[in-house]
């Protein structure tokens, strides 16, 4: 409708229109003859206007996609066009529409206004010019405003600007000790430096841009040699030297060997080399006292390169138990590591002792950011859930249990160039498609981009349809085409601490709709460097650890962090907080040189592979070591995810096909204990599990499964359309071997060997097993199915820790091996007798033949300590049972009645594991020694004449006594 007020004729602004006006008038006194009235002609003023003209199409506009025509209040109006439709464009993607975006129908038979589709640019930057030191050229709109030969582009932080057609830059001058990559051309092409082996980008541009003037934006960079520094005091200040010690500087390739007193011994490293990273390989070393005879100590935790023990390290440096040291670095260096540890009841250190002082200036080497992206990325790509939809072309529905939810926070702030930001966006673009592992899987996404202000870009729960992984990755592509509005919307600086609130609030409705609490949650952060608007980051992410810390989520920081290479106080602060942004994490933290080198990481990780066929190799089982209370079945804690992936849980197959019977496989009915894999083939159980089952006829085992790979056991019908893990693996047994001394009265020699036979696997409709083909008797290892060391077997880890302790001699034969692993592992060693047990079994204490059974849903951990034999005769003399050699027992490490753990029914056939921790190399080793037979009662005291009262300890079967006939039941089949 037109305007009450209609404006006095302009003829200058007609004439810029192209118009020419009407006979003039005035509504109270019309002038106006045949067939005219007068109206509102816009720039006019008041005007004769005949209406039966009409208007002809719109014009044409250069990068127009659509025109939208509306007549008064009705939208899509079409020919022929009447005086005051009015016509509307809209640019294409990449372009913002700019002077008059309304035309108007006026009476001259033509259109009102003008409109330009300009190409899609940021705002000139004055202070990032200044910094690139670049060139810009004349200010335009569109490719008129420029000189024959130019075009009308974007500059980047110039903005518009005229560039000349055709445009190329000659090669940039080569670096000394770098080389150079060029990708694109013309005004895309781009100079990336990537500094040789043993050398770092000191200063200068990581990456430089062909600009429109025809020159490099940017500074040219320098690369400086990497050093190290001085191992010496840190040995030194334990007593020991460095061998052949010569006076600095250090660089990569450097080697040192360390040697300590007679009176005493080596730990950590004996050789360590300086490594790209600034850092010397290998573990922190020390030179610790010999111990004396029964003396019970933590070793010497040892100093780090590059800083002290700030308190706890004087004295007579004898680390008793509950002892805590306090570690910092000198002025400069970043710490890496548990600043103040303890030592603990198994005689280690919470933090495995001395961390690691870094200096900032140096990014990860290549070959370390892959390792570490890899294990990462494969953990989560093992969680991925596959769509429920037979079309195989959905996404999982937003009210899935289980599962991972993916969340990628992106910096978009001024000092994160085009480059970095199309690099970092492709890295999480390769991330995405690996996680799904070229297969239909997917996961929730959630994607933020920040700068001063964040802005969630993509947010899968609250699409009305469903995504695939194309559909996610076309979302990060749709982050660069729109950089420069959101660039614009978000302001410049640095805000991670208000994405990260963003994010808080996002996982808040996340664990609201997580009724079981089992999904994964994993947070990416990438930006180049420290906040500079907002409050603190890393407070924010404590705080959402702390908020959600039965399943916290993880968080992932990636960092080129340009200052972190000019040392100093600066980087040392944003060194600190770029590690804080991954929950203070080492293996979930990368420092890259530059966001391109992504690339190269990403296309490196394709070729690592783990190993998960080595045996004894635990996941994160820090709780259970860090704590008095573990958390296992009586009054315990759930173990997290991978802890223990040799544990195998026995159930009674559902003989019945429908959905009650086959859910009913995980209930306390049909639960029957557990076992560990041992091999490929093989799960290691207590026989006395299927003795009341046991038939004459040839084939009653078959109506047991064998179930690996989840920690959460699924209980009802609905856990098994959404709650079985993607994880998660399920066997048919195929033959049971008991003992053939096996005596059903005192579950003497209670043990067994499982066969695997079929694998099976729900149909899509979750209510019936179903056979997986070429699947016959053979689990495959993953990072949830990997197998136990046990002793006196081929390649275990025992062998290996008692050949490097010294204590095999030259020329042992296999039997004299096999004792000497039987007597130490039953010995209390050097960690006090300490054992860990796991299973699903009874939460509650209990006295013997009580009650029904009360099976815990969650895979649950308990530290035990292994009892002399005398100890154990005097408690099955009270129970006026019998004790043999084939038994083994171990009670709570804790008589706290809140931390009393034990073995109860529900956990019978699982492992009884001991560690065998490498002070050398930092790295474990897990064991079984006993497997779960009977007790007389679950965490109960009785009163022993003449010592007291004591709590009793549960029954275990003696592995290693056994373990002939273990080789020859596997041999022989």
């Amino acid at each position: 409708s037109i305007s009450d007020a209609c404006p006095s004729k302009n003829a200058t602004a007609a004439a810029l229109a192209g118009r020419r006006c009407r006979k003039p008038c005035q509504p109270q006194n019309s002038r106006c003859r045949r067939a005219t009235v007068c109206l509102c002609d816009h720039e006019c003023g008041y005007s004769c206007i005949n209406l039966a003209n009409f208007c002809p199409v719109p014009p044409t506009v250069a990068q127009a996609r659509n025109i939208t025509i509306t007549r008064g209040n009705s939208p899509n109006a079409t020919a022929p066009y009447r005086y005051n439709d009015r016509a509307r464009y809209v640019c294409e993607p990449g372009y913002d529409l700019v002077t008059d975006d309304n035309h108007l129908c006026h009476g001259r038979r033509g259109w009102t206004g003008s409109s330009i589709c300009t190409p899609q640019c940021g705002r000139y930057d004055a202070i990032t010019v200044r910094e690139k030191r670049m060139i810009c050229g004349q200010i335009c709109r569109t490719d008129s405003d420029c000189a024959t030969g130019y075009q009308c582009r974007c500059d980047e932080s110039c903005g518009l600007r005229c560039v000349r057609n055709n445009l190329t830059c000659e090669d940039v001058p080569a670096v000394r000790n770098a080389t150079i990559q060029y990708v694109g051309s013309g005004l895309d092409r781009i100079a990336h430096y990537i500094c040789a082996e043993g050398f770092y980008l000191a200063s200068g541009s990581t990456s430089r841009r062909c600009a429109g003037s025809g020159t490099w934006d940017g500074i040219e960079p320098t690369c400086e040699r990497i050093t190290c520094s001085n191992p010496s005091p840190a040995i030194r200040n334990t007593g020991g030297r460095v061998v052949g010690w010569v006076r600095g500087p250090y660089y990569v390739g450097t080697q040192f060997s360390f040697a300590c007193r007679s009176n005493q011994r080596l730990i950590g490293s004996r050789t360590r080399r300086c490594e790209s990273n600034g850092r010397w390989s290998g573990v922190p070393i020390a030179c610790d006292n010999r111990r004396r005879q029964n003396e019970i100590r933590c070793s010497h935790p040892g100093y780090p390169v590059n800083g002290r023990i700030l308190r706890g390290g004087t004295g007579s440096r004898r680390f008793q138990v509950g002892q805590q040291v306090t570690f910092a670095c000198d002025y400069n260096y970043v710490l890496v590591g548990e600043p103040t540890q303890t030592c603990l009841y198994h005689l280690q250190w919470s933090g495995s002792g001395a961390p690691v002082c870094v200096d900032p200036r140096f990014p990860d080497d290549a070959q370390s950011a892959a390792q570490q992206i890899t294990r990462n990325s494969a953990q989560i790509a093992a969680q991925m859930n596959a769509p429920r939809d037979a079309s195989l072309s959905r996404s999982i529905t937003a009210g899935h249990e289980g599962g991972n939810e993916i969340y990628f926070l992106i910096d978009l702030s001024r000092s994160v160039s085009d480059d970095a930001l199309k690099n970092s966006l492709l890295f999480a673009e390769k991330l995405v498609t690996r996680f799904a592992g070229g297969t239909n899987k997917t996961a929730h996404y959630g994607i933020i981009v920040f700068a001063s202000r964040p802005n969630v870009t993509f947010n899968s729960k609250e699409e009305i349809s469903q995504l695939n992984t194309t559909q996610i990755v076309k979302h990060l592509r749709q982050i660069y085409a729109d950089k420069n509005a959101k660039r614009i919307a978000i302001g410049s600086g640095t805000n991670t601490g208000a994405a990260l609130t963003v994010l808080k609030d996002m996982l808040a409705v996340s664990y609201q709709e997580d009724r079981s609490d089992d999904r994964h949650r994993h947070c990416f952060i990438f930006t180049d460097g420290k906040h500079n608007d907002g409050q603190d980051p890393v407070r924010m992410v404590q705080r959402i650890l702390l908020e959600f810390h039965t399943n916290p989520p993880q968080f992932y920081s990636i960092s080129s962090c340009e200052v972190c290479r000019r040392g100093g106080r600066i980087a040392r602060n944003a060194l600190k907080e770029l590690r804080g942004l991954a929950g203070n994490k080492p293996e979930n933290f990368v420092r890259i040189e530059s966001f391109h080198l992504l690339q190269t990481y990403v296309d490196q990780v394709i070729d690592v592979r783990i190993d998960y066929s080595k045996c004894g190799q635990a996941g994160k089982v820090g709780s259970v070591k860090n704590k008095a209370r573990f958390g296992r079945v009586l009054g315990g804690s759930k173990a997290v995810d991978r802890a223990w992936p040799w544990q195998a849980i026995v159930t009674i197959k559902a003989t019945h096909p429908n959905v009650h019977k086959v859910s009913g496989c995980y209930s306390v009915a049909n639960f029957l204990g557990g076992g560990s894999i041992i091999n490929n083939k093989w799960v290691l159980t207590a026989y006395h599990l299927f003795a009341d089952m046991e038939e004459d006829n040839t084939q009653w085992y078959k109506i047991f499964r064998v179930t690996f790979g989840f920690y959460r056991r699924p209980i009802s019908r609905n856990d098994f359309k959404t709650k079985l893990s993607p994880t998660t693996t399920v066997f048919n047994v195929e033959k049971i071997t008991k003992h053939p001394q096996y005596n059903y009265d005192t579950y003497d020699y209670d043990i067994a060997l499982i066969e695997l036979g079929q694998q099976v696997r729900l149909n899509q409709d979750k209510n019936l097993w179903l056979d997986v083909p070429n699947s016959f008797g053979w689990v495959n290892y993953t990072d949830y199915i990997r197998p136990v060391c046990i002793p006196c077997m081929p390649n275990n880890c025992l062998n290996e820790h008692l050949q490097g302790k010294g204590l095999i001699p030259a020329n042992s034969t296999a039997q004299q091996i096999c004792d000497i692993e039987k007597d130490y592992v039953l010995s209390g060693g050097e960690n006090q007798g300490a054992a860990v047990v796991t299973g699903y079994g009874h939460e509650t204490e209990r006295e013997a033949g009580e009650g029904k059974t009360n099976a815990s849903l969650h895979l649950k951990q308990g530290l035990v300590k292994l009892k002399p034999d005398n100890i154990c005769v005097q408690f099955i003399q009270q129970w006026r049972e019998i004790h043999t050699d084939r038994m083994i027992c171990a009670s709570s490490a804790s008589t706290e009645p809140d931390k009393v753990t034990d073995a109860c029914k529900g956990d019978s056939g699982g492992p009884l594991v001991r560690e065998l921790y490498n002070e050398n190399n930092r790295k474990s080793c897990w064991v079984q020694v006993g497997i779960v037979s009977w007790g007389y009662g679950c965490g109960k005291s009785t009163h022993l004449p003449g010592v007291g009262s004591r709590l009793r300890p549960g029954i275990y079967t003696n592995l290693p006594l056994l373990m002939p006939w273990v080789n020859q039941t596997i041999s022989e089949n």
